[in-house]
């Protein structure tokens, strides 16, 4: 079942890679969100993005899955959640034996689907701040709550009223319950802030993505929260569970995947645009974090065919 349709189409340079594509849902006056399964071996949709969450588990089939500047392959019995407006793009694997065929279930729905206060209730605060990490892409880890979920997910294409939203709930409750989450994107794609840091990160994260460009130094940082070099380090260490400059060179990274996929800019002119003094440096780096080439990154950004499970 497809019920997108596109309303807004943006092309980069002489359409070498599309921006993502703004789909909008038909909306109907007889559900609040929506839920279908997917059965076809190679459905086409573009690198695309919607204001709707959406809940994806991979019933069967495998491919790669693009997600902000994330790339990562999935399979069966993998479970996702895309938060609202992030670019992404499925593309299976093409096989014309049936067998091989993809299948999948989504679930696509708005942040106040419930109502305009939901995410201020003090008994939603675990689903807020799933939502929150979800502007990032997630994927679930743990097997007990990929079952619980999928095993949902398939009721909840068949049911109809009240007891649909009573079990949207209780999938969202089981995932914001789950430890094991794991973040696709990273956090300068789209210039989020994670969830449940507290106020001196939250700080050091901005001063970060505010001055990533230039040369800053921990020593800059640091004075920014009124503290010492050592006392940050050990601070932000504890908290991020990375160096500062990991943490800041993964910054870098992830706005030059974004001006990789935007397409405006050579490879050795998004190296300096995302604060990387030389080519060398930023290359490693690159390979170190994406575990790909800029090379690389850019030729499977370029191949992408708009094939979604």
């Amino acid at each position: 079942m497809q019920y997108c349709l596109l309303i807004y189409l943006t092309l980069a340079n002489k359409a070498k890679l599309m921006k993502p594509l703004l789909l909008r849902h038909i909306e109907t006056t007889t559900e609040s969100f929506k839920a279908w399964k997917n059965a076809s071996p190679y459905l086409h949709n573009p690198w695309h993005y919607h204001p709707e969450f959406e809940i994806t588990a991979i019933i069967k089939g495998k491919g790669v899955l693009f997600v902000g500047d994330k790339i990562l392959n999935y399979s069966e019995n993998e479970l996702f959640l895309i938060g609202s407006n992030l670019p992404h793009e499925w593309r299976s694997d093409f096989k014309h034996d049936a067998d091989f065929y993809s299948q999948s279930i989504a679930v696509h729905f708005k942040k106040n689907f419930p109502g305009i206060d939901f995410d201020i209730l003090p008994e939603a605060i675990k689903i807020k701040k799933l939502f929150e990490q979800s502007f990032r892409g997630i994927k679930i880890r743990e097997n007990n709550i990929i079952e619980f979920v999928m095993e949902k997910m398939h009721l909840l294409i068949e049911t109809e009223g009240i007891e649909r939203i009573s079990l949207l709930f209780t999938i969202l409750n089981a995932l914001a319950s789950t430890p094991n989450l794991e973040i696709l994107s990273s956090p300068s794609f789209v210039n989020s802030i994670d969830a449940g840091e507290n106020h001196k990160i939250i700080e050091a994260y901005k001063y970060m993505i505010a001055n990533f460009k230039d040369h800053i130094s921990l020593d800059q940082v640091a004075k920014q929260l009124n503290m010492t070099a050592t006392s940050f380090c050990r601070f932000f260490k504890k908290r991020t569970n990375k160096s500062f400059i990991q943490y800041l060179n993964e910054i870098r990274v992830g706005y030059s995947c974004k001006l990789l996929i935007e397409d405006y800019y050579n490879i050795s002119e998004v190296a300096y645009e995302s604060g990387f003094e030389n080519i060398s440096h930023f290359n490693k780096q690159f390979k170190k974090i994406m575990k790909l080439t800029p090379k690389e990154f850019t030729a499977l950004q370029s191949t992408k065919s708009g094939s979604v499970i």
